[in-house]
């Protein structure tokens, strides 16, 4: 609507004042200029009267009626008003426009009364005889020092109205003027007063949209001034808030997308609010964030909802443990903490997720190895403890059994001796990250030398050895003795597990990349159960045949650290009552 812009309506109020204000004054000129002319012909009527009731007053009683009534027609002449002439009983005695003896008695009209009662009477009403507005004015008539009758004078206001009434066709013209000459200032007014306001809108809009650059082109010392240079300081504060808040926002964003740790935002509503990444992977939620929906729904894991509403309820830092199976096993510590807005109100809460599976896994390491290590260390203490003490105790002097007690402590004592053996050198493996000494060796020499060491041990146990080792040398980046233990430990094991008869088979092969090593056999094989864990430290697949072979159970576990430091890998294959293949890979560049 046009008339809904504030152009618009400061012309049309600006044209109504000027209207109203020209009628106001023109009422009270006209009603102000009427009253003037009422009360000048007022007073001239009067004097007019008294002049002619001193004339009457010497004829009143000389003249007959027909004087009278020529006395009359001859006073109207004169003053040009109707004059009429009338007793002291109300009879009218002579009038300049009708017959006396058809009027009516004339003591009950207003201007009579009032001039018996104050000398003189103004009255204005309607003449029925004349059919017109009519202003009396009567006077008495003093003859012989008494009042004999009135003297009336009477004048149309027809002529008077219609003066008044052609002041008021001007006032309206003039109004009429006005208003032509008021519209055009109005408007110019109005575009005066609206256009910097108009500008102060569109400058408004352009905040609103995110544009805090443009300025507004207002230079003057009044309000509308002062507000455009408030709106240009607020644009600057906004413009630097927001920058400041895009900076922490997109750090927020930064940071919640890189950590490892799962974050996830819920409103006081009990909604998802906001997800990290590592959240989303940890739990695998069933909908997209930040739909409407209780986190109840959103989340699959009852006890980390029912952390999430403690949280909500109490308002307190809730932490627990979580343990989830998709999309993957894993253990969260999560701890869910409110957060308040600025009046300390609840506002939400945050909940972190912790991915602590792999500490779990070290405590449960490192927790199984002091009980391996004790187990381990107890077994042959206590079997050289207990022989030596049944020694002391007089065995010693039985040849034959002293003999078989101090060959069983040797055995011990040696089954200790590798044992601590094996532990110093896998410390010492472990604290030599990157420390290792290297040179380019032939891995093919490093296996043949090797299976010559072991080759007394091979033909002993009734088994075979095959070399599969290709016709040119393989050369690697290495450290020659570890390769060479790694060796030793991945045959030993093949000894111990393989059956008299059967077949040991090194092999040696090589890509662009990589060298391979595989020591495959006919042996027991391993359960496919137990080849997750076969390069733990102190696992055994057969514990009974492991300690009766002599085995620490930390052969396995120096292989991988060793291939480890060669940046190399290391797997198996097996199949129980077929046989087993472990391998390994060695950089050829390895540096």
């Amino acid at each position: 609507m046009i008339f809904k812009r504030l152009r618009w309506k400061l012309t049309v109020s600006y044209i109504a004042v000027v209207i109203l204000s020209m009628l106001i004054l023109g009422t009270y000129l006209l009603n102000s200029l009427e009253n003037y002319f009422y009360q000048n012909l007022e007073k001239r009527l009067t004097s007019q009267a008294l002049l002619a009731s001193k004339l009457v007053a010497e004829e009143i009683g000389i003249l007959d009626a027909n004087g009278l009534e020529q006395l009359a027609g001859q006073i109207s002449e004169d003053v040009q008003a109707r004059a009429t002439i009338i007793n002291s009983r109300g009879l009218v005695l002579g009038d300049s426009e009708r017959d006396p003896t058809s009027m009516e008695n004339h003591l009950n009209r207003p201007e009579i009364q009032a001039a018996g009662q104050k000398g003189s009477g103004t009255a204005i009403r309607h003449s029925k005889t004349l059919n017109t507005d009519m202003m009396y004015v009567a006077v008495p008539i003093k003859a012989h020092g008494t009042e004999d009758g009135y003297m009336r004078l009477a004048l149309p206001l027809t002529e008077i109205k219609h003066a008044f009434f052609g002041l008021w066709s001007d006032v309206l013209k003039a109004i009429l003027i006005a208003m032509l000459i008021a519209i055009p200032v109005g408007l110019t007014l109005g575009k005066k007063i609206t256009g910097p306001v108009e500008q102060l809108i569109d400058f408004a809009r352009q905040i609103a949209r995110g544009n805090y650059d443009g300025r507004v082109r207002i230079r003057s010392s009044d309000e509308i001034g002062k507000l455009a240079m408030t709106l240009d300081e607020m644009a600057d504060t906004i413009k630097e808030k927001v920058r400041l808040i895009s900076e922490g926002k997109n750090k927020l964003e930064a940071v919640l997308a890189n950590m490892s740790s799962g974050v996830i935002f819920i409103d006081k509503l009990g909604r998802v609010d906001l997800v990290n990444p590592a959240a989303e992977k940890f739990l695998a939620f069933l909908i997209k964030r930040g739909a409407d929906i209780p986190h109840g729904s959103s989340i699959r894991y009852p006890e980390l909802s029912s952390a999430i509403n403690d949280a909500l309820q109490k308002g307190q830092v809730i932490e627990q443990e979580v343990k989830i199976f998709i999309p993957e096993e894993a253990i969260l510590e999560v701890i869910v903490s409110p957060f308040r807005d600025q009046s300390g109100a609840l506002n939400g809460v945050v909940a972190v997720l912790h991915d602590i599976s792999q500490i779990r896994k070290l405590e449960k390491i490192r927790t199984e190895f002091v009980d391996n290590v004790s187990h381990e260390l107890k077994t042959p203490v206590t079997a050289i403890k207990g022989f030596t003490e049944t020694l002391l105790d007089g065995a010693m002097y039985q040849e034959d059994t002293c003999r078989e007690f101090i060959e069983i402590i040797d055995n011990e004592a040696a089954r200790l001796s590798r044992l601590v053996h094996d532990l110093l050198d896998l410390s010492k493996i472990e604290s030599k990250h990157a420390q290792i000494k290297t040179n380019p060796v032939d891995i093919n020499e490093i296996v043949r030398d090797t299976a010559a060491k072991l080759h007394g041990q091979i033909d002993s146990s009734g088994l075979e050895l095959k070399l599969a080792l290709p016709g040119q040398p393989v050369v690697a980046e290495v450290n020659s003795d570890m390769i060479d233990q790694v060796l030793i430990n991945l045959i030993d094991n093949a000894i111990k597990y393989t059956y008299a008869g059967g077949r040991i088979e090194v092999e040696v092969s090589e890509d662009d990349r990589n060298i391979v090593v595989r020591v495959r056999d006919n042996g027991i094989g391993i359960p496919a159960a137990d080849l997750d864990r076969i390069f733990e430290r102190f696992y055994r697949v057969d514990k009974t045949r492991s300690r009766a072979m002599g085995g620490t159970g930390l052969g396995l576990s120096i292989v991988k650290h060793i291939v480890d430091l060669h940046g190399g890998t290391v797997g198996v294959h097996s199949t129980p009552g077929v046989g087993s293949e472990f391998y390994f890979t060695l950089l050829k560049n390895a540096r």
